[in-house]
């Protein structure tokens, strides 16, 4: 077996990127549901604000996404580094 060390492995940046998108999306993922259930209840402020509160957290984590997406090599989707296939794997697929 070979050992690959991958450029961003030990950038702690990296990894703040991922960690701060993934804990934003769960936010917004949380945020949303709970305005939905609010809505149910029939508050439509909070359930408006929770909604507010949900699309920015969204909008956060899919701007945490790309920029950790622009750090590594050529990966123009907005997922954490540690997703994508490595650059090896990939080219020896094509």
């Amino acid at each position: 077996m070979t050992d690959q060390k991958t450029k961003y492995s030990d950038d702690p940046s990296a990894e703040l990127l991922a960690t701060a998108g993934l804990v934003t999306m769960l936010g917004a993922v949380m945020a949303g549901v709970i305005a939905v259930v609010t809505l149910g209840g029939g508050n439509i402020l909070l359930a408006g604000a929770l909604g507010s509160v949900a699309l920015i957290s969204f909008a956060a984590s899919l701007v945490l996404f790309t920029f950790d997406s622009k750090r590594s090599e050529g990966a123009p989707l907005p997922f954490p580094s540690w997703l994508r296939a490595e650059p090896e794997t990939a080219a020896e697929l094509s």
